[in-house]
């Protein structure tokens, strides 16, 4: 599946309050209009990375940087949510899972790295946001 994009970096000011720093990219329409989650394509979901702020190191990473493809994981052994979906880098390092109201929909599907999230441009990342699709995703840059 081919998904429109534009570069984008800029502040983010959350609704329970702070500034975040996010840049990756923006999923746009044919004609160049952003598209909001609620706007997306069927077969398309975007979401943060739960969890990814425990695991530095993975964020750290050239494989956690916009555009790059994640590995989805089920993991029907996990004692805490038999239903969990692991969210690897293309390494298999541990990045994060799936937020769980999402799992019962994304078992299968594929994943890149959207955007991160950092305090500041000069600050390490704190969080992803991630592109799940039904089919493989491959981003066309605007």
């Amino acid at each position: 599946m081919i998904v429109e994009v534009e570069r984008q970096e800029r502040y983010w000011y959350p609704d329970d309050g702070g500034e975040v720093w996010v840049a990756g990219f923006q999923i746009v329409d044919a004609e160049g209009r952003y598209l909001g989650r609620r706007e997306l394509p069927d077969g398309l979901k975007v979401t943060h990375v739960a969890g990814a702020v425990h695991r530095p190191d993975a964020l750290a990473s050239e494989l956690a940087d916009p555009g790059e493809h994640l590995v989805l994981r089920p993991e029907p052994d996990n004692p805490h949510d038999p239903s969990a979906i692991a969210v690897d880098l293309a390494d298999g390092t541990p990045l994060g899972y799936v937020p769980r109201e999402h799992t019962h929909e994304v078992v299968g599907w594929s994943a890149l790295v959207l955007r991160e999230r950092r305090r500041s441009p000069r600050d390490p990342r704190d969080g992803l946001t991630m592109l799940l699709a039904r089919e493989p995703i491959e981003l066309r840059i605007r």
